[in-house]
């Protein structure tokens, strides 16, 4: 059902009303994350690839991964298919090797994953040791769950948890938390692998 849903809107995605500065917000994300050159980066959840263009420029390779082909379809056209890869899966399932990418980026996309805490162990998973995981959102939990619910559908029961408490999860699951912290403009959870 959801696949469908994301589906049906991969077309009109990129014209959905969003925040007037959405592409520095999305550049406010990437330079928190603070990636180096030449690393390999998983963009978890990456619909039309939002975040391709700024991975790239700052010269990593980028894996575009989402639950919906349409989604990925479109961002394929947009970025004249200059990623490493654009592979149609589950977050709670992603198929790739354990500790396979430096980092792992989930922007707006980790409520659409249920039940988050499987979508946390899954992402950590693909991590490497010392990589990071890094999971942001263009708004706080608050104004998006409200925003979900709202919407509706496929979407109305997709919460995302506090960022204090997305921090703590990850601490039990052995990862270093660096940053978690929401403001009314954005929500932003940044960890390290220690395996």
């Amino acid at each position: 059902m959801k696949r469908a849903y994301f589906n049906g809107l991969a077309a009109a995605w990129d014209s959905l009303p969003g925040p007037p500065d959405a592409s520095e917000r999305v550049e406010e994300f990437l330079d928190r994350v603070k990636l180096e050159s030449g690393r390999l980066v998983l963009d978890a959840g990456a619909g039309t690839g939002i975040l391709e263009t700024g991975l790239r420029r700052r010269g990593c390779r980028v894996v575009e991964f989402d639950l919906a082909e349409q989604m990925l379809a479109a961002a394929r056209r947009k970025s004249g298919g200059a990623a490493q890869g654009y592979i149609c899966g589950d977050l709670l399932r992603p198929p790739f090797q354990q500790g396979a990418f430096d980092a792992v980026l989930c922007f707006n996309a980790l409520p659409h994953a249920r039940p988050v805490e499987s979508a946390l162990a899954a992402l950590m998973r693909c991590v490497a040791p010392a990589g990071r995981l890094a999971i942001g959102h263009m708004m706080n939990s608050t104004a998006l769950n409200e925003l979900h619910g709202a919407i509706g559908g496929a979407v109305s029961a997709d919460r995302l948890p506090a960022a204090s408490e997305v921090g703590e999860l990850l601490a039990a699951m052995g990862a270093k938390v660096i940053v978690a912290e929401e403001d009314p403009r954005s929500y932003f959870v940044l960890a390290e692998a220690l395996r």
